[in-house]
């Protein structure tokens, strides 16, 4: 009786364990720590910038069809009337404004937030057996820095300067000097879009620093480098590219503030005499000179190089998980995939002055980035050749996810399927020899469970 007795008050406990205090929905849902509800944030909010971008993308481009229509009434409805001519086209400016803010929307506000935020975020801890990023908190603020600039960046269009009219590069002294006559230099687009760029570029080393704890500390046992799926290599390796590329930009933008609003010559050259907006002949810029407009490039480039790849890894990531699930076979050439990605890393930051060509930089410093540029494509078709082969021998299933990654290889022909892999050793998996566990997908791959797992999984 008295053992009745125990084992009910024991359940009893368990039950009040097993409740849950209910978060509130803006807690929940709007400033939440769970990394799959930031996923969530910031692949919805990614989409909205992305939407944005493609519609600055329709004005421009209607433009250059047209130039001697009216823009369709759809297309002006999001439109400030007085940014277009009396005949409601689109004007000089206009089209200059909206090829920067369209450029910097599609970069820093779609595709980066998108690949890496949203789909790095909700997959990597799962893949990695972790029960959240290393630093919760610390996400969920990075989402937040993140959409402030996004919002920095559009509040931008309704100051009565307009956005930011530059190019998405922000070359000075032309961005420095933009808009130079407005009466409060605070209170316009080229100063808005540096600001936004500090919080963008805030956000992104916030991210990055959580992504490379979480991987190199959070891994579940028996995780070892060698057994990560390559989706967590292309994490890892694009935290890197964000941790040690963005700050130069954003100390770049920091001294163009400062050459703007303070009266510094960062990169103001001594003797700039340029036409203002407005006038006729502004004569000589007011500056202590001295500057060197070269050292924006380099700074910027030394960023945007990487950049691309901070674009391309995730995409060649996310390929690499699809293509295995879909062919029911480990993924071909994966130590020559992590090792072609580590390579490509390191070799993104010494290509990018092949972008400067035109500067005079001298004949040996052009052949070095020359040669680092040609040496660079090197992993990319490993990783591509990878991927390829993979396909040979599998059990090919059509999916939608598989329509464009399958493409190149259409006229392979599918196999009968492989056996099933063990997720740690790839080793052919005797199911047969496994009484009482059960099959579990997971990367990719089959994993084994006890079969005492499977009530814990199905709560």
């Amino acid at each position: 009786m008295a053992a009745a007795a125990s084992t009910a008050d024991a359940d009893h406990q368990g039950d009040h364990h097993d409740d849950h205090h209910e978060l509130p929905w803006w807690k929940k849902w709007v400033f939440s720590t769970d990394h799959k509800v930031i996923g969530y944030q910031y692949g919805i909010t990614a989409l909205i910038f992305l939407a944005i971008g493609f519609y600055l993308m329709m004005v421009m481009r209607w433009s250059i069809a047209h130039p001697d229509k009216e823009l369709p009434g759809l297309l002006q409805f999001f439109l400030n009337k007085s940014w277009l001519n009396d005949e409601g086209r689109v004007t000089g400016d206009l089209y200059n404004m909206f090829g920067a803010m369209h450029g910097t929307i599609m970069v820093f506000l779609g595709i980066v937030p998108l690949a890496f935020g949203a789909f790095g975020n909700f997959v990597t801890p799962l893949q990695i057996g972790a029960p959240d990023m290393a630093f919760p908190r610390l996400n969920m603020a990075s989402y937040w820095v993140y959409f402030i600039g996004g919002i920095v960046m559009l509040a931008s269009f309704f100051l009565p300067s307009g956005a930011a009219e530059s190019g998405w590069t922000m070359y000075s002294p032309l961005a420095t000097t933009a808009q130079i006559d407005e009466p409060n230099l605070w209170w316009t687009g080229q100063t808005f879009w540096l600001f936004g760029m500090v919080f963008l570029i805030t956000s992104s080393l916030l991210g990055a620093v959580n992504f490379i704890t979480t991987i190199i500390n959070l891994r579940c046992r028996g995780m070892t480098w060698m057994r990560l799926p390559f989706f967590v290599w292309a994490m890892l390796v694009t935290a890197f590219l964000l941790l040690l590329a963005f700050p130069p930009l954003e100390v770049a933008a920091l001294m163009q503030v400062m050459d703007r609003l303070t009266g510094s010559s960062f990169f103001i050259p001594t003797g700039l005499n340029f036409t203002g907006a407005g006038s006729v002949d502004a004569g000589m810029f007011e500056a202590s000179g001295g500057g060197s407009p070269l050292l924006y490039q380099h700074l910027f480039w030394f960023l945007a190089h990487p950049e691309v790849y901070v674009l391309i890894l995730p995409a060649i990531a996310i390929v690499g998980e699809i293509i295995p699930n879909n062919i029911r076979k480990p993924i071909w050439g994966y130590r020559s995939m992590v090792y072609a990605v580590m390579v490509l890393g390191f070799l993104a930051f010494i290509v990018w002055a092949h972008h400067m060509y035109l500067t005079g930089m001298g004949n040996v410093v052009s052949t070095f980035f020359q040669t680092t540029t040609v040496i660079i494509s090197i992993p990319s078709i490993v990783l591509l050749t990878c991927l390829l082969i993979s396909l040979w021998g599998g059990s090919i299933r059509f999916t939608v996810p598989m329509l464009r990654p399958h493409r190149p290889a259409a006229g392979l022909q599918p196999h009968r399927p492989a056996p099933a892999r063990h997720l740690l050793c790839h080793r052919p998996l005797p199911l047969h020899r496994r009484p009482g566990h059960h099959v579990r997908p997971l990367c990719g791959h089959l994993l084994l469970v006890p079969q005492s797992h499977r009530a814990h999984d199905e709560q």
